[in-house]
């Protein structure tokens, strides 16, 4: 047959079905007629012969339902009969067409959020040209307890001229940069110093412009600024005249050389501004503020680049005792922004939220064994009519996948609203949160998971019913048997929700009890959080690089701040808890021995105010603090943490010993508390004092305290400081109980959503164990109304009903239990303070 003749059969079919199944009831009776004519011709009675036609013909019904089978066009045809025939029965039972979609939207739904947010971050291409071929390359090396740290000016040149695995290196470093010199306010933006070949590197072309040349990083080089378009936007109107603008730069003139596309987010989700670096020749190891961005030569594999770079690393310990277990650890670009936490937890979330998908097939598959058993009879008598039992088995699948794609619309309209949520939330400030939405590769995802969910959902009930014996069911006679076989299905799906259900609850109570332990860690100061205010205040001038001028200035600007009504006291510092370090480097002790080239560790060194320890409430261990004869005119001094005297100075008395740093030996006159500057989960560093005026920093941070809520004295101090100088930049402003909570985002994002997931799962749960129960208890009402009438007591009754639903929970809690030992043990890198079999999660003895 032709295509042409095919196309118009199907149409025919589809279309003017009424007159063809017509034109078949016809064909058939005629037929019949025949047969029948011919027996009589035989010799037979009219109504005898009537009879021995309809039997070789084999029944009207099952005829026509095998023309209708080769017929074209037929598949459809059905197709559409399923439909609607699906539709009307939903339609008849709203109660359970709607608890059946509401579980589906929400494991549906939560899925395909997740599947966006996992998408978005972990696959979604990087708008960099081939991103695949591009590296980061860290430093990590023992003591310093960072998984990727930074390295030095020399560390890279070192390795820039051992290099043959990557294209020309580019090295880069974040920073504050303070934008003004245009007629709109000055604003402090988020940005990076890079070298010359960092944006060849990544592959990016600009919107207006040009990005940096060959040679724009030598010493000396005039400093040049590429900008983000959002800034340019926001800040200078998308104009294209910005381009050979001269802007204040951190109070520093700078030239507008370009613009990029507002989709380049590195080496920080929020960068808009980069600067060049220049490669001024190294004098001594340190500062350690740098990473490098690099891309492979072709025909490299990242691991063959490892490998060229452990081989750098040992020549490096070699001429520097100090980097003992040294690593350069090479990161593809996604993972280099992702960090080390990020990817697992989003594993982990999606798995869970996967789980919380199961529990909502489940419950429906028992929803639809129970439909099942009420519909037995329905089905026998179709069996019975002709109707095969893949007939039966595809319309009762059609009416599941029909069923699940109503949830998965509903789950979309979740969906969408819980994508919207986390972009809005961004915990943790990930670097790719804007990569994360809901497009069509979600909608596909929707769809693919619906069908999915819809077969497993329908397929043991409807191949139960199409495995029904037709002549018991019929005559009521092989209900109990088929009721038995339904039950202990149901009773398998209901252990199956508590087991899964039960794990995840687990894991949510391990992550509950470490976000408790990490609300705990107070960071080392006994100020409550509620009543310290800070603020990060950035001179724009370049008059204020001369530290007389920049004393006097912070001298006012403590003045005015303690005038203001409700400070109790205030103080600056470059350095703030939980995660506000403002300086690391290696240092000295008098009389301590080290090996040629050795160097001590890498520690904070924060630059204080006299009345800082006492703002923050810092306890004082032994000596005194900092006082205003602690000035430049005066014998240099520094203060250490108890940390510092534990580890450097073998638990001798702090005061009265030196140490040196930056050239100069100070004396230590105090020992004070413990400070976190690296974050809450971070084990305490040791830190060394600096009085501010014996080593003055231009941008500080002011902290004041209150006896009550400090951010009431936000505006009070922004007026006061700014009437000082109108150029002064004031950012990061918030209490130290927002820093507090901002620094915990990420791990309280992942606590919200596994517990969310786990009450999901345990809500599901209950409404399965109790339909089960429900359902079991109404099947038997005649048996217990037989054993009341025998004189069973209410009370046995009531006992028989509840062993079996904990029956059914006990061993749904056995099983449990294995799954959340399993799943513990993925949550190690998300934990803290606490072991992945905490006794007080899971009420069991601590095996590790």
């Amino acid at each position: 047959m032709s295509l042409l003749s095919r196309l118009a059969s199907l149409g025919r079919n589809l279309f003017t079905r009424s007159r063809v199944e017509r034109d078949l009831d016809d064909e058939l009776r005629a037929y019949l007629d025949q047969l029948t004519d011919e027996k009589r011709e035989a010799g037979m009675g009219a109504i005898e012969a009537q009879r021995a036609a309809r039997i070789e013909l084999g029944g009207m019904y099952q005829v026509k339902e095998e023309v209708r089978q080769v017929r074209t066009g037929q598949m459809l045809e059905e197709l559409l009969q399923d439909l609607r025939y699906g539709f009307r029965t939903l339609l008849k039972n709203p109660s359970f067409t709607v608890v059946a979609v509401l579980a589906l939207a929400l494991g549906i739904g939560a899925n395909t959020a997740m599947f966006s947010v996992a998408y978005g971050i972990l696959l979604r291409p990087l708008p960099y040209g081939d991103a695949d071929r591009v590296a980061v390359v860290f430093m990590r090396y023992f003591p310093r307890d960072f998984a990727l740290g930074t390295m030095c000016m020399r560390d890279y040149l070192m390795w820039r001229e051992n290099n043959h695995a990557f294209e020309d290196p580019s090295l880069f470093t974040t920073r504050r940069m303070d934008v003004g010199g245009d007629a709109a306010v000055p604003e402090q933006v988020a940005g990076a110093a890079v070298t010359a070949g960092f944006f060849s590197t990544l592959d990016v072309r600009p919107l207006i412009g040009r990005t940096f040349a060959p040679g724009e990083d030598k010493p000396a080089s005039a400093t040049l600024v590429v900008l983000s378009e959002s800034i340019w936007r926001r800040r200078f109107g998308a104009s294209s005249s910005v381009l050979g603008q001269s802007i204040l730069v951190n109070g520093a003139p700078a030239t507008v050389i370009g613009v990029v596309p507002g989709a380049i987010r590195f080496p920080r989700r929020d960068t808009e501004v980069w600067s060049n670096l220049p490669l001024n020749p190294p004098t001594r190891y340190g500062p350690w503020l740098y990473r490098a961005v690099a891309r492979l030569k072709p025909g490299v594999t990242m691991q063959q680049a490892q490998a060229e770079v452990n081989n750098i690393a040992l020549r490096m310990m070699q001429q520097n005792p100090y980097y003992k277990r040294l690593a350069l650890p090479v990161l593809s670009l996604r993972d280099a922004l992702l960090g080390t936490t990020l990817r697992p937890a989003i594993l982990v979330l999606a798995g869970a939220v996967g789980l919380v998908l199961l529990i909502a097939v489940v419950n429906v598959a028992n929803l639809m064994l129970a439909r099942a058993t009420v519909r037995e009879r329905e089905m026998a008598l179709r069996l019975s009519l002709g109707a095969g039992r893949g007939r039966v088995v595809r319309q009762l699948l059609t009416e599941s996948v029909l069923l699940s794609l109503m949830g998965g619309a509903a789950g979309l309209a979740l969906a969408w609203g819980g994508v919207k949520l986390v972009r809005a939330w961004n915990p943790g400030n990930f670097s790719l949160i804007d990569s994360v939405r809901l497009d069509w590769g979600a909608a596909g995802f929707m769809i693919f998971i619906s069908m999915l969910t819809g077969i497993l959902f329908g397929l043991a009930p409807a191949l139960q019913s199409a495995r029904a014996d037709l002549n018991s069911t019929i005559k009521e006679g092989g209900r109990a048997s088929a009721s038995q076989a339904r039950g202990r299905m149901r009773a398998a799906l209901v252990i199956s929700e508590i087991a899964i259900s039960l794990t995840l609850l687990l894991g949510a109570g391990l992550l509950l009890r470490s976000f408790a332990n990490l609300q705990r860690v107070t960071g080392g100061f006994s100020t409550p959080p509620g009543h310290i205010l800070t603020m990060l205040i950035s001179p724009g001038s370049r008059k204020y690089n001369d530290a007389a001028t920049g004393i006097a200035f912070y001298d006012e600007v403590l003045r005015r701040a303690r005038a203001v009504p409700g400070v109790e006291t205030a103080a600056i510092t470059n350095s703030l808890p939980p995660d506000r370090q403002g300086d690391a480097d290696s240092f000295e002790v008098e009389g301590r021995s080290l090996a040629p080239g050795e160097l001590n560790p890498i520690i904070s060194i924060v630059t204080a105010a006299p009345d800082f320890f006492r703002t923050l409430g810092i306890p004082l261990v032994k000596g005194r603090h900092f006082t205003d004869h602690d000035n430049q005119t005066s014998a240099p001094v520094a203060a250490v943490s108890e940390g510092f005297v534990r580890r450097f100075l073998s638990n001798e008395n702090g005061p009265g010993k030196r140490v040196r740093y930056g050239g100069t030996w100070m004396e230590i006159v105090g020992v004070v508390g413990n400070v976190k500057y690296l974050g809450l989960t971070v084990d305490t560093d040791p830190a060394i004092y600096i009085p501010f005026a014996q080593n003055y920093n231009t941008r500080m941070y002011l902290a004041v305290s209150s006896p009550g809520d400090a951010a009431q004295m936000t505006a009070a101090l922004r007026r006061d400081i700014q009437s000082i100088d109108p150029g002064v930049t004031l950012a990061q402003v918030g209490t130290m109980e927002q820093a507090l909570a901002l620094s915990v985002s990420q791990p309280r994002f992942n606590t919200m959503l596994l517990a969310l997931f786990a009450g999901i799962a345990l809500l599901l749960a209950s409404v399965g164990i109790y339909g089960l129960i429900a359902y079991s208890v109404a099947q038997r009402t005649h048996e217990i109304g037989v054993r009341m009438a025998l004189g069973a007591a209410r009370a046995d009754v009531v006992r028989m009903v509840v062993r079996q639903g904990a029956t059914l929970a006990a061993i749904g809690i056995v099983l449990g239990l294995g799954g959340a030992f399993a799943l513990t043990r993925l949550l190690k890198t998300m934990l803290f303070g606490i072991g992945v079999t905490d006794s007080l999660t899971l009420r069991l003895r601590r095996w590790e």
